[in-house]
């Protein structure tokens, strides 16, 4: 197995997945002891085309290994949880360090004082509350806008794909088996970027809108008058503003996507990259509303007992550690600037690839150069769906690890991209025979199924 990093011009392998591979057998062992064989949908072999690695072994940098050697340039990075590149030495040394002094007590550590400090010094809030995963962030944030205003419904962005495994919000998809009996009616949705909808809104349910949620940015972006709106009436009608920025954080802008849309939330969801793949999310807001989770106040007049919001795991020292580590790299390296510059120059790649092969009108790379997404559109001959499918299929066979969105990270350099233009050449010249005669013979695999 290769354990040193591959230089970052080296010509990729083309792929030839064998069933009898140990990675193939590990991953049909893993589906004997794991639901689906993974813990994130996202990661399951259904979601991905046959053409994909069965399993993962490890990564440095820009690259990971499967268990039989064979090596991937990675443009999601841990479903993007990862800023800095796979095993970065600066995190590796301040998470093994940690681990020596111990990750987990019965009392507040000085570490948690550390990355509390850190941690608001870069966001610009007045307190945070850590937990392990973003989903029981956004729930935190919602029980506490409900505890704060007395109110039960929440309005989300019906066009932004997932805020959390909560009932709030799982109610109200494909996926709401298990959830509790009307929990949906119990939240309502709105598209994003529509000042008249967002009236509407107001204007129907004002008195009892506890919280509005949606990612500031994410393929389309922020209209200012949209987000000018979104205050004013949140402020006006004592309704409370949360931004998920889950995905958007260490992206767009240092260290957050909301200065995209000239406003200021009452309360911010952190997760997926702040600790550079280590497990840990924050809930960050105004301290009149954060101190209204303190189990330490009496509860205040008029209201019925107190708001919970505990976690044995919040302070653990390791994953603060590596926080703290990537908040210090991106801002002493200027990360963002490396990646919004590399994402740029892989979007005009493979923009010119696209038009080379003559599918520019067919497949097209939308959003932020630090996050861009793929559009597909069909014919007559092949559907959106199995365009795409077909795509991600052929990209991953030249071993480019992608599955509809390219990330740049820290660690990604000009090589990486023209290794990807070549992947994204051959990709788009077999999507071009697709689109003239169909997906028959090329099309390995059906489309995944849409789980949301």
């Amino acid at each position: 197995m290769t354990d040193s990093p591959a230089r970052a011009d080296a010509p990729l392998d083309p792929i030839q997945p064998s069933a009898g591979s140990r990675s193939q057998r590990a991953a049909e062992r893993l589906r004997d002891l794991v639901p689906g064989g993974a813990h994130a949908y996202s990661k399951t072999a259904a979601q991905w085309p046959s053409t994909a690695p069965a399993m993962l072994s490890h990564g440095r940098g820009a690259w990971v290994w499967d268990l039989d050697g064979v090596r991937y340039l990675d443009w999601f990075a841990g479903l993007s949880s990862v800023p800095l590149g796979h095993a970065h030495p600066a995190v590796t040394a301040a998470v093994t360090r940690a681990l020596e002094r111990g990750t987990n007590f019965q009392l507040p550590a000085h570490a948690e004082l550390r990355a509390a400090g850190l941690f608001l010094d870069a966001t610009g809030d007045e307190m945070v509350k850590f937990g392990k995963n973003a989903s029981d962030a956004v729930d935190g944030a919602i029980k506490l806008a409900r505890h704060a205003t007395g109110r039960t419904t929440i309005a989300r962005a019906a066009d932004q794909p997932f805020f959390s495994t909560g009932d709030w919000f799982i109610a109200t998809t494909a996926a709401a088996s298990g959830t509790l009996p009307g929990a949906a009616a119990h939240t309502l949705g709105f598209p994003y970027n529509d000042r008249a909808a967002l009236a509407r809104l107001f204007t129907d349910h004002r008195d009892d809108l506890a919280a509005v949620i949606c990612e500031p940015v994410r393929f389309v972006r922020p209209e200012p008058e949209f987000f000018a709106d979104l205050r004013r009436l949140c402020t006006a009608h004592g309704t409370v503003l949360i931004f998920d920025e889950t995905v958007t954080g260490l992206k767009y802008e240092f260290p957050a996507a909301r200065p995209l849309t000239g406003i200021t939330p009452d309360l911010t969801i952190w997760g997926k990259g702040i600790a550079n793949g280590l497990p840990l999310s924050a809930l960050t807001g105004r301290a009149d509303l954060m101190r209204q989770a303190d189990t330490t106040r009496p509860p205040k007049p008029g209201r019925a007992g107190l708001l919970m919001m505990s976690s044995t795991h919040g302070g653990e020292a390791a994953s603060l550690a590596a926080m703290t580590a990537t908040l210090t790299v991106m801002r002493r390296e200027q990360a963002l600037l490396r990646t919004r510059a590399t994402g740029t120059a892989l979007r005009n790649t493979l923009d010119d690839a696209l038009t080379a092969a003559d599918v520019q009108d067919h497949l097209t790379l939308t959003g932020y150069p630090v996050f861009l997404g793929l559009h597909a559109r069909g014919n007559e001959h092949i559907t959106d769906h199995e365009l795409r499918a077909l795509f991600i299929q052929e990209v991953v066979r030249r071993a480019c690890l992608f599955r509809g969105i390219f990330y740049a990270t820290h660690a990604h350099v000009r090589d990486h991209v023209d290794l990807t233009a070549d992947a994204v050449a051959a990709a788009a010249t077999t999507c071009a025979r697709a689109l003239a005669h169909g997906p028959d013979g090329l099309l390995e695999r059906p489309p995944p199924r849409r789980v949301l």
